[in-house]
């Protein structure tokens, strides 16, 4: 009994046979995609020093440079919403 022999009969029983006689998930291999808002990776240079001060202030708060980032990030728009909406207008009346 060769190996080709040997592969058919194991293909067609058991565990080994359920697996491979099922049609393939629709999207791949993984998890499902989720419907949420990936995050992006930038890059940025900052001095030295403020490197320093964000990382000790992210280790006592407990929580990643990134989010502290991100939080400032999303202040910063908060307070510059006007200047998103005239950035809008712009750009549909040039």
């Amino acid at each position: 009994m060769g190996l080709a022999d040997r592969e058919a009969k194991r293909a067609g029983r058991g565990v080994v046979a359920s697996i491979l006689h099922t049609e393939p998930v629709a999207g791949g291999k993984g998890r499902p995609k989720s419907v949420r808002e990936t995050k992006q990776r930038i890059s940025l240079a900052v001095l030295p020093s403020l490197y320093e001060s964000v990382k000790k202030l992210a280790f006592v708060e407990r929580r990643s440079i990134s989010e502290l980032v991100a939080q400032l990030l999303e202040q910063y728009i908060r307070e510059n919403q006007k200047k998103l909406e005239d950035y809008e207008k712009m750009k549909r009346d040039p």
